[in-house]
């Protein structure tokens, strides 16, 4: 249950702000509840299935993350890390979905217009 605290902005010390009332919300059991969208989802693996090079990206920033834990590294250098392969998995992310997109784009032409030529000169 959600609980609902007001204060007034005289309480928090903003004095300049006095007459103003603050609404502070807590959700203590928004955790507690089973999210039917998280629930009812396939497992990622089987998700990925048909698309290996994103499923094995994401593995690799796993094991950097890992790694990093492991490792006697600053947050610098275990941001550097995981920024470097999050970076790699938006390029392989968005590659696979160019590649998917350009497939789709391709058979919507086959089917709506089955006259079109796919290769060749344009006529004059």
């Amino acid at each position: 249950m959600a609980v609902r605290e007001i204060l007034e902005v005289s309480d928090l010390g903003l004095d300049p702000w006095e007459g103003f009332v603050y609404l502070k919300w807590f959700m203590n059991d928004e955790l507690s509840k089973p999210n039917e969208t998280i629930t009812s989802r396939r497992p990622l693996e089987a998700r990925l299935a048909h698309r290996p090079e994103v499923l094995a990206r994401l593995h690799q920033l796993a094991d950097t993350l890992d790694q990093s834990a492991g490792d006697d590294c600053t947050a610098d250098q275990a941001e550097a890390r995981v920024s470097a392969q999050v970076r790699q998995l938006a390029l392989e992310v968005l590659a696979q979905w160019a590649h998917e997109a350009n497939a789709h784009t391709q058979a919507q032409v086959k089917e709506h217009n089955p006259a079109a030529i796919r290769h060749g000169k344009k006529k004059r």
